[in-house]
């Protein structure tokens, strides 16, 4: 069966860390043989982190998350009917950042946001971005490599209790400043916590992404790796989607392809987005 090319994790100019409008990723998803993608605007509402995330950029300006989404919400959705008869089905979603601390608020935001698509992310702990390379180092500072991955597991383990998402993205995303700080050893830093998260993903039938963001940055495998994606397919936990995490337009449907061709040998298949979106209703 041949399965189209997808991507499900893409940040137009609307996310703070990002360029690009959403007809130049449009445009640059038709170019690259793309079927579907989706856009996943950052949405960051950690109280920790009131000063810093949660904003989105609107005609140049910086505004609060609740003016900005209106606007990035009817703009995907213009460019869904534009393009469906080019042959581009474009998804409407968001990349939902999460700590145990504001699930309550977080759970109550998100019953009044209707799109299709909910991925779900830990990029902090203890409210500092290990994923920010202006804060990585004082995330990590405080923790050995044993106790930043215990501390993000129980994270994740919360993540995935909540019944919030669809997805769950980049599941080793620490690897990305992590092996900066720590070296090598933060390759296998999981191996005591990641079963019992596995167990609960098959349990709550809750999917991973292969974030291919990760061979940009020079690692040989994606996120999450490849001895970790076997454990997925031990545990029976779906593979969801397929995501570049572009945040410009040029890196719409980054090595997207490789990640497909990649599952097969390790004996994963891709869950369809449709399906996905069908059992969102």
């Amino acid at each position: 069966m041949t399965v189209d090319l997808i991507d499900y994790h893409i940040h137009p100019g609307y996310s703070l860390d990002a360029t690009g409008s959403i007809e130049e990723f449009c445009q640059e998803a038709l170019k690259r043989g793309l079927k579907e993608i989706c856009f996943t605007t950052h949405f960051d509402t950690d109280p920790l982190r009131r000063r810093i995330d949660p904003f989105m950029i609107v005609d140049g300006r910086q505004v609060p998350l609740e003016e900005g989404l209106p606007s990035y919400m009817q703009e995907v959705k213009g460019a869904r009917r534009r393009y469906e008869e080019r042959g581009l089905l474009v998804r409407l979603g968001l990349e939902v950042d999460y700590a145990p601390h504001f699930e309550d608020q977080l759970r109550e935001t998100l019953s009044g946001i209707e799109v299709d698509f909910l991925l779900g992310s830990i990029h902090c702990l203890e409210g500092v971005a290990f994923t920010d390379r202006r804060e990585y180092e004082r995330c990590f500072q405080r923790k050995s490599v044993r106790e930043m991955c215990k501390s993000y597991f129980e994270n994740m383990t919360s993540l995935v209790k909540s019944d919030l998402f669809d997805c769950v993205a980049h599941l080793d995303g620490y690897k990305k400043y992590g092996f900066t700080y720590y070296g090598k050893k933060i390759f296998t830093a999981h191996r005591d916590y990641i079963e019992p998260v596995l167990e609960l993903m098959r349990y709550h039938d809750l999917g991973t992404e292969v974030n291919t963001g990760s061979l940009r940055r020079g690692f040989k495998d994606f996120y999450p790796s490849n001895e970790i994606l076997e454990l997925i397919k031990e545990y029976g936990v779906k593979v969801a989607v397929l995501g570049s995490d572009a945040h410009h337009p040029e890196e719409v449907g980054y090595e997207i392809k490789r990640a497909l061709e990649s599952l097969a040998p390790l004996g994963l298949e891709l869950t369809l987005p449709a399906t996905v979106m069908a059992e969102r209703g």
